[in-house]
């Protein structure tokens, strides 16, 4: 370098070395924050949480982060370099590679059901101190158990199916159940996503095999009242601690309701963003999900789910707040119809987990 000619010795060399400290200092790939992105879990949801984590990994702005996917077993948390793999150690969430500890600046989850959604790892990283991308843990508990959020935003005046809540433990009255909420109905875990385990059902004889379904998923179900009309979805996020409303997506299903198949093979489902309604409804809808986005305290991207009727009435249906986040899924999708891509759209989702725990 020109500005080192006149300097010999090993006062040259010091002065080199500050000053390529100094380089080092105010180089980006110094400052890269360790980012540990959770894949997996142990619900049914694996494959569309590992799926979701491939895009992740390679959207995540590398010069930026340094990513590390690990994966959430039962029986270990791992992250795997090439062939070699390195378990988590759970008293302080780190690990240990080649005898170098590294701590997590952050986790990006991205488990869609137990336990990234429902609350338990949120109250893991809450204890080890690490910040993450999604909402707090009462507020992942609540949403996750439909029955508790339908009862919730009823009350805050919303639509919401009229509903009958199950146990396991308990023998269902089957007429009782009917006399409720008309035929046709939905039957559905309480505690799960996905759409896995949901049926429609269309008489008395479908009743029984539905809850039996049911209740192979979850010890707590729901039977609800069929709302007729179109499905519409509002994702949410926010930036420099403001909202981002995303482009409303009108879902239509080639089956008879937006199932586990629909949503994730390729010709069951059209999904039209924008949805294709009024600006009064479009608005309405935007105004409906921000207002639940603050009153439930959600964090980082979270999807709000709608039947709308019509006589236009929005009538709630659940919150997403790990939604999925594949190429194929309805955020990124929305993203896309505003230019937003996948790395600036989690670029921001980091940024803002990292300055809403400085």
């Amino acid at each position: 370098m020109q500005i080192y000619t006149n300097l010999k010795g090993a006062k040259a060399n010091q002065k080199l070395f500050f000053f390529s400290y100094f380089c080092d200092l105010i180089n980006p790939s110094f400052m890269k924050k360790n980012i540990a992105l959770l894949i997996g879990g142990y619900s049914k949801e694996y494959e569309v949480s590992v799926n979701s984590g491939r895009v992740i990994a390679a959207n995540l702005d590398h010069e930026l982060f340094n990513v590390y996917p690990i994966e959430i077993r039962k029986d270990a948390w791992v992250w795997y370099n090439g062939d070699i793999s390195f378990n988590v150690d759970m008293n302080d969430f780190s690990l240990d590679v080649k005898g170098s500890k590294v701590n997590f600046d952050a986790a990006f989850i991205g488990i869609h059901g137990t336990p990234g959604e429902d609350g338990k790892l949120q109250g893991y990283l809450d204890m080890m101190g690490v910040p993450y991308n999604t909402c707090g843990r009462t507020t992942s508990a609540v949403t996750f158990n439909k029955y508790f959020t339908n009862e919730l935003i009823g009350r805050w005046g919303l639509n919401v199916a009229t509903t009958v809540y199950l146990h396991k433990r308990e023998t269902p009255d089957y007429s009782k159940i009917i006399a409720v909420t008309g035929m046709p109905c939905f039957v559905k875990p309480n505690c799960n996503g996905s759409s896995v385990g949901i049926s429609k059902v269309h008489n008395m004889e479908e009743l029984k095999p539905a809850l039996d379904l049911a209740f192979a998923e979850d010890d707590e179900v729901l039977v609800q009242e069929f709302i007729p009309g179109i499905e519409v979805t509002c994702g949410i996020y926010e930036k420099n601690g403001q909202p981002v409303i995303l482009p409303l997506t009108e879902i239509i299903s080639h089956k008879e309701f937006f199932d586990y198949e629909a949503k994730y093979t390729q010709g069951l489902s059209d999904e039209i963003t924008p949805a294709r309604i009024s600006d009064e409804l479009t608005n309405e809808c935007k105004e409906i999900s921000l207002k639940l986005y603050r009153q439930l305290n959600c964090r980082g991207i979270v999807r709000f789910d709608y039947i709308l009727t019509p006589d236009n009435r929005f009538y709630f249906l659940e919150a997403n707040t790990i939604p999925g986040l594949s190429e194929a899924s309805i955020v990124p999708k929305q993203a896309a119809t505003i230019g937003l891509d996948l790395k600036t759209l989690f670029t921001d989702v980091i940024n803002e987990t990292l300055n809403f725990h400085s």
